[in-house]
């Protein structure tokens, strides 16, 4: 059974994130086995560009935070799925922390630039952005989920679904949630 890592980067309880954080691993449920992480809930602290991380031969990160002990299960999952609005067309910060912190993958003297013990993983991200041009938040998250690569993830898929500004209308277009349907049975092909 494949492992699946949902991350909701929403600070939002009823958003338009969780709608669609709690849909997939319904659709997942049973099919794969599921671990969410709310990075507005969590513990996630900036990365200190200490490279303490470079000394070891794994991904490792000397922080005591909630991300240091979800790094054996990023390493190990077969995919990963990114959720959260659009803030000032990228990631909000608290994912732009998350992101950040994957630098605990990367080895410069490796060809690959990686420390992932698996180099063949799926990344799914699905923003939702509440007004503005989806097509350019859509550019930027594919630019985002390319820096996953150092962690392992090398194909992907991304998605933005536009004007969806009220919190839980996301579930409400058809076109978003087959969106949704697509990147669950990619991530399960």
């Amino acid at each position: 059974m494949k492992k699946i890592l949902i991350v909701n980067g929403s600070k939002r309880k009823k958003g338009n994130s969780y709608a669609l954080e709690k849909y997939m691993a319904e659709k997942l449920s049973g099919k794969a086995e599921v671990v969410t992480f709310d990075v507005g809930e969590k513990d996630v602290r900036f990365c200190l560009a200490c490279d303490a991380c470079k000394k070891k031969e794994e991904p490792f990160c000397i922080q005591k935070d909630d991300f240091t002990a979800l790094i054996p299960t990023i390493d190990k999952c077969d995919a990963m799925v990114i959720l959260g609005p659009v803030h000032w067309s990228r990631f909000p910060a608290q994912l732009r922390a998350f992101l950040d912190r994957t630098y605990s993958f990367m080895n410069f003297r490796r060809p690959d630039l990686s420390m992932a013990s698996r180099k063949d993983k799926k990344l799914a991200g699905y923003l939702c952005a509440g007004v503005g041009p989806a097509p350019v938040y859509l550019a930027a998250l594919e630019e985002d989920l390319k820096c996953f690569a150092a962690s392992g993830f090398t194909d992907y898929k991304a998605f933005v679904a536009g004007g969806v500004g009220v919190p839980g209308s996301v579930m409400e277009n058809a076109d978003y949630v087959k969106a949704a349907d697509d990147m669950v049975d990619w991530l399960l092909a």
